[in-house]
């Protein structure tokens, strides 16, 4: 009587249970975890729209008014300021200090096309 033999390749080895199934299920999630690589790489190769430097801080004009806001802000609450951020909105552009006196946190938000104060926001004070 003859014995039949598999292929090498068949897949039927993955449903035998002889020792051998265990580098076939290997060998099967290998190629799964290639293909599911091969498939993700054009995604990872997607064009980056190009940012100046320039667009991710303030514009010219807003640059001009820096000096005028810290200088509207200190004289507003005499103390220290803490930290100077900048930030824009759509077509809006402003920075926000917060000063501290004391034990007192005051957060200003200043107009950075104009140079004028919009906001004074005493942060304890407000909670």
């Amino acid at each position: 009587m003859r014995t039949q033999r598999l292929h090498p390749l068949s897949p039927r080895h993955l449903f035998l249970r002889t020792g051998r199934r265990h580098h076939y299920r290997c060998a099967l999630a290998a190629l799964l975890i290639f293909v599911a690589c091969a498939g993700a790489l054009p995604l990872a190769q997607a064009v980056v729209p190009y940012r100046s430097p320039d667009d991710y801080g303030p514009s010219p004009q807003a640059q001009q008014h820096r000096g005028d806001c810290r200088r509207q802000v200190l004289q507003a609450v005499n103390g220290k300021i803490e930290s100077e951020d900048f930030v824009a909105r759509t077509d809006r552009e402003y920075f926000r200090y917060v000063v501290r006196q004391n034990l007192r946190e005051v957060m200003f938000i200043c107009d950075a096309r104009n140079g004028e104060i919009r906001r004074q926001i005493d942060i304890w004070g407000d909670l």
